[in-house]
């Protein structure tokens, strides 16, 4: 056979796989367009998902986070990193579109899935700076600053499921090192 013939079927492989994982292909034909609904626009708007008893309705799982620490890996430096072991999240029969992590209020990661029922992302992709904070910043007088953060996921049905927590990082005495330096 020869190479672009074989090109060519790999191509129409790949696309029929494709269009096959999105239900275009094998799937029964919807209603003629005459009978969709039209929005004020002109566009016709999808059709309504059907209902389905409450115990059949897909879910997204509830995020699996271990908790999070704060690490500081060099002192005098104010910057400590927030780490997780892992993320992990399900949505089956769903795919898991997004997985999201905010600290302080600041989106830091964004995860996206691709027809996957399941996402999981190990440690070495989740490390984030953050300021650690004089003694006493946080509230306890050995300790630092402490970070909120949000971890979200959404899956292909807009559900979405969070997971959130605080997390205190160690003090660091930066501060008082600088004025130190300076005033010499």
């Amino acid at each position: 056979m020869s190479l672009p013939l074989r090109i060519s079927f790999v191509f129409l492989s790949i696309l029929t796989a494709l269009l096959m994982a999105w239900g275009v292909v094998g799937a029964e034909p919807g209603p003629p367009a005459a009978f969709l609904p039209v929005t004020a626009q002109g566009a016709p708007t999808p059709m309504p998902l059907p209902n389905r008893p409450g115990g059949l309705a897909p879910d997204l799982s509830t995020i699996d986070s271990p908790a999070a620490g704060c690490a500081l890996p060099k002192a005098h430096t104010d910057a400590c990193y927030v780490t997780w072991s892992y993320l992990y999240a399900t949505a089956d029969p769903n795919y898991v579109i997004t997985m999201t992590v905010n600290i302080d209020g600041k989106n830091r990661a964004r995860f996206g899935g691709f027809f996957q029922t399941s996402v999981y992302i190990p440690s070495e992709m989740l490390s984030f700076r953050v300021p650690c904070g004089m003694a006493g910043s946080g509230g306890d007088p050995g300790l630092g600053s402490n970070h909120s953060y949000i971890i979200s996921g959404r899956d292909s049905a807009g559900l979405v499921s969070t997971n959130s927590g605080t997390v205190t990082c160690p003090a660091d005495d930066f501060l008082h090192v600088y004025l130190t330096v300076v005033r010499k």
